[in-house]
């Protein structure tokens, strides 16, 4: 059995949603030889590491209580000074952000000996936070062990913010450059993410770059289509959107309108978050409920997660508060219990106005696993195209909301039928991804 070093910053029992592929990794990872040392944050430290958080003890308990696990702390982050001034210049002059700053001596402290115990053949290390990649970047070097990064989302192109300068974006290019070369092997979560890498660093060796997706850990359930003249039926979203009004206008303000530093703001990849939002769908129901009055009364749409300060608001703008419901955070499995509950689940994609988008949203493949009918109000990019391939949904245009609509009362009249691409679907357990990343620990050398 092969030891790696697992660098998960994230990690169960701290609930956010990228901690669900690291979890699936280290589940299943001895399977195909190979045993996952997790080095994560002490949970003692959340509140140290993080404004806000939600933990969920029962969130990969058995997987935790199997696994090599070792826990190290971190100090408050560099910005956590009395001082505005210096919070204000440590975050406007930070590229790789400060998280890994914070937790690098207690890890070096701890790093020796942990390699010493485990003899790991190569270092795993799973990010966001970028800044822990240059904490482990200099401990595969000292070490000469290889160096696996996984991209759980883009780095220099995700902006849900503008740049603070073009500066910033140079550098961040150049560290995405420098640890893109020092890595032996780099993982991407959707492949017009490792596309944008290989058009930007072009001396990077395209076989460096390896794809795999997130997915669902369970059997697929019996696909479920939608049951014709019902009286109501029960649309559901479940997870976080990433859209801030604030941050978009920001981004689409002419530098000339804008006051102060923000006028040296910068922005190489202008992506639309609002369509991120439920934004275009509700326009679609508005649209809907003109179009088909009897309609308002047959449907009900339920989100569950953490709620925006802006989402009531929109709900208001577009009359339809008798509509929607609100639940708020839940533990992830009656989430799960949750989706299996509706008629069809909601999903959408941010806009990115000169390429495809790179994003594919972790509820995805919850939702796929669930084997029920998926509203698709995506744009052009990877979302779209895994969506397409898995046969489970219906496409909307997010800026055509009468077709939309139309499309809407069709699925539910049973005038569309939608048929799921078993074989496609199978591919993305959890289990068969995990082989996946067992050939590429076993390829680096």
């Amino acid at each position: 059995m092969k030891n790696i070093l697992f660098v998960a910053y994230e990690f169960p029992p701290l609930r956010l949603g990228g901690v669900f592929r690291s979890l699936a990794f280290v589940k299943y990872l001895r399977e195909f030889g190979i045993n996952p040392v997790v080095l994560t944050l002490d949970p003692k430290s959340y509140n140290i590491a993080f404004e806000e958080y939600a933990v969920d003890e029962g969130l990969g308990k058995d997987v935790i209580e199997k696994a090599d696990m070792e826990l190290i702390p971190t100090s408050s982050l560099v910005s956590n000074s009395k001082s505005k001034l210096k919070n204000f210049t440590d975050i406007f002059f930070s590229i790789n952000g400060q998280e890994g700053e914070a937790w690098k001596p207690f890890v070096n402290e701890r790093i020796g000996s942990i390699i010493k115990k485990y003899s790991p053949v190569a270092i795993y290390v799973t990010t966001p936070p970028i800044s822990v990649i240059p904490v482990f970047k200099e401990i595969a070097a000292a070490n000469n062990l290889p160096l696996i990064i996984d991209f759980r989302d883009a780095w220099s192109q995700w902006r849900v913010a503008p740049y603070a300068t073009r500066l910033h974006y140079w550098l961040t290019l150049y560290y995405e450059r420098k640890y893109l070369e020092s890595a032996t092997a780099v993982i991407g979560t959707s492949n017009q993410t490792l596309n944008d890498f290989k058009s930007l660093h072009p001396h990077v060796p395209p076989q460096k770059f390896h794809y795999i997706p997130n997915g669902f850990d369970a059997d697929l359930a019996e696909w479920t289509p939608i049951a014709a003249n019902k009286e109501q039926y029960t649309i559901g979203y479940v997870g976080s959107f990433y859209y801030s009004p604030e941050s978009t206008i920001e981004v689409f303000k002419p530098w000339w309108k804008k006051r102060g530093h923000r006028m040296l703001q910068y922005v190489p990849d202008k992506q639309d978050w609002l369509y991120r939002s439920p934004y275009f769908f509700f326009k679609a129901l508005q649209e809907l409920f003109t179009l088909y009055p009897e309609w308002r009364k047959k449907i009900k749409v339920k989100f569950v997660g953490k709620v925006p300060g802006w989402l009531n608001s929109m709900i208001e703008e577009f009359s339809l508060q008798e509509n929607i419901e609100l639940l708020g955070l839940m533990s992830h499995k009656d989430a799960l219990a949750f989706q299996r509950s509706v008629d069809a689940l909601l999903i959408t994609s941010a806009k990115r106005l000169q390429k495809p988008d790179y994003s594919i949203a972790g509820k995805t493949f919850e939702y796929f696993q669930m084997q029920k009918p998926i509203l698709g109000f995506v744009c052009e990019g990877s979302q779209k195209e895994i969506l397409e391939a898995s046969g489970t949904t219906l496409i909307c245009d997010p800026d055509n909301a009468a077709e939309s609509a139309r499309k809407i009362v069709g699925l539910f009249n049973d005038e569309i039928h939608l048929q799921p691409d078993i074989p496609f679907l199978e591919g993305l357990h959890r289990k068969v991804l995990t082989k996946k990343l067992a050939d590429v620990i076993n390829s680096v050398k």
